[in-house]
């Protein structure tokens, strides 16, 4: 079925202003602009989550129709969806990391780990191993996925915020990494390695960067 389908978060449920959420405090009012989302590997799931502190999961075959929709903790920067496709990792602004199962998609969410500052994207390793968490403070923490109290390794090298990281789908073993630093950096994500690092500013001159765009 390639029909178009849509969706309006305008519509979907919204938790009572006041109401106290998953951590006790009461919630606040917010829009419904889109903060994140993820497909799962297979492309069988799709999770957003938005300004609202609401987590939409999606089932996209044979055809879209919305499973759950569930209230997080504090607004969202990134989210990512195991390869088993059991679980979807959400990183807030207040640096944690909460896991939402998929098979019982009602289920609150459980906190998993936590930064000191705020985090801005999150990863998995390919087979679900490691969970790679980027923050605000310019680390990156290797972690393992069934004991995130665990850290494997940081991969410490960035002199501003790290905003974005990749495991790189054919290269299992090696993590790229961008930052304000105007920085692309290889990794091997599981010693903390740095193998490469490319200075972008070179490339596309200098630019101010903020850690909100």
């Amino acid at each position: 079925d390639e029909s178009l389908f849509v969706y309006d978060c305008c519509s979907a449920e919204k938790q009572p202003l006041g109401e106290k959420g998953q951590d006790g405090k009461g919630t606040d009012k917010g829009s419904d602009d889109i903060l994140a989302f993820a497909f799962s590997p297979s492309g069988g799931y799709f999770a957003l989550t938005d300004d609202n502190k609401r987590l939409i999961l999606f089932c996209t075959k044979p055809s879209w129709e919305c499973v759950s929709v569930r209230f997080v903790n504090r607004r969202c920067t990134s989210l990512v969806i195991t390869a088993a496709e059991d679980k979807i990792f959400v990183a807030d602004k207040s640096g944690d990391v909460y896991s939402y199962s998929i098979t019982e998609p009602q289920a609150d969410g459980k906190l998993e780990l936590g930064h000191v500052s705020l985090l801005l994207d999150v990863a998995l390793s390919a087979d679900d191993q490691y969970i790679l968490t980027a923050d605000r403070d310019e680390k990156i923490r290797v972690s393992l996925t069934k004991a995130p109290y665990s850290i494997v390794s940081y991969c410490m090298g960035h002199r501003e915020f790290v905003s974005k990281i990749l495991v790189i789908p054919n290269c299992p073993d090696l993590l790229l990494s961008a930052s304000g630093d105007s920085t692309l950096r290889l990794w091997k994500y599981k010693s903390g390695e740095e193998v490469h690092c490319c200075q972008l500013s070179s490339i596309c001159g200098p630019q101010a960067t903020k850690p909100d765009q």
